[in-house]
């Protein structure tokens, strides 16, 4: 009876020690909003190219499985406009360097848990506002890129395929109707995430858009004139200086006082000339 009785005990006791298993919540605001971080956006003149750096981060505690990370361009924007970019965009340009196209598309078969991965691809634009348009000096523009993640994750044992897609995916009239007071109240997981009811949605999350600009650079001419025109009072302050107090500098008086010898005798003629009567 005692060996049964210690092996009864040394059960319940593993129970009581034993933590119970946590199932991961793949659809955690926290964890959803922080699978992608912008690190460098890039702000380019007209036919530049640059870089766009984000890190893709394992924010749950369990692996990720079959990932596929998509970006695109999706939508041109100033103060006073925006355009969708769709099939019906007229412009070449801008396009992703690596694919020739406006999408870049990065996938793995496994994402470990807690792990960031640095990810980037190159912006680029051209110069002729024929084949693309751009901002000016004094107007900000934008283009405004859309994620998407799709990925398999462990549920209760089964490999559940889930995606996350950026505000970029959705019309104004359907984030409207999602992040409406009737749709989010209650806002009950999994279908109501954030005050976003993400049923009607489609999605399992929602992940944040980024943005970079395009606009001509300010030009550096008339900040080379500041900076002469500066220099130039200052020396003549200084001239003057010199003339109020003479003895302090003789050679720079001398000199100061030929030359606007010179530059009297060169504008009296002009000043004594008469016009001439018809």
């Amino acid at each position: 009876m005692r060996a049964p009785a210690l092996a009864l005990a040394f059960l319940v006791l593993a129970a009581v020690l034993t933590s119970p298993a946590t199932a991961e919540d793949w659809g955690a605001v926290g964890k959803v909003n922080k699978l992608i971080s912008v690190k460098a956006s890039p702000e380019l003149a007209p036919g530049d190219s640059g870089r766009f750096e984000f890190y893709f981060n394992s924010t749950y505690s369990e692996p990720m499985y079959n990932v596929t990370l998509n970006a695109s361009i999706y939508r041109y924007a100033t103060i006073d406009e925006s355009i969708l970019i769709d099939a019906s965009w007229p412009y070449a340009y801008p396009k992703i360097g690596e694919t020739g196209t406006r999408e870049w598309t990065w996938t793995s078969v496994r994402v470990d848990p807690g792990t960031s991965r640095l990810l980037n691809f190159t912006v680029v634009t051209a110069a002729d506002s024929r084949d693309m348009p751009h901002g000016s000096v004094f107007s900000q523009s934008s283009y405004f890129v859309r994620f998407s993640v799709d990925f398999d994750g462990n549920v209760s044992g089964t490999m559940t395929p889930f995606r996350m897609e950026s505000p970029g995916f959705f019309t104004d009239a359907l984030w409207k109707q999602a992040t409406s007071a009737n749709a989010t109240n209650p806002c009950t997981p999994p279908s109501c995430r954030g005050n976003v009811n993400l049923t009607i949605l489609g999605v399992d999350g929602v992940v944040p858009d980024s943005a970079f600009g395009v606009k001509e650079p300010i030009p550096r001419w008339p900040f080379y004139m500041l900076i002469g025109l500066a220099a130039f009072f200052l020396v003549l302050a200084f001239l003057f200086w010199v003339e109020e107090n003479p003895g302090s500098y003789p050679r720079v008086e001398a000199w100061w006082a030929r030359t606007r010898g010179r530059i009297v005798r060169t504008v009296a003629p002009l000043r004594h000339r008469k016009t001439p009567k018809a």
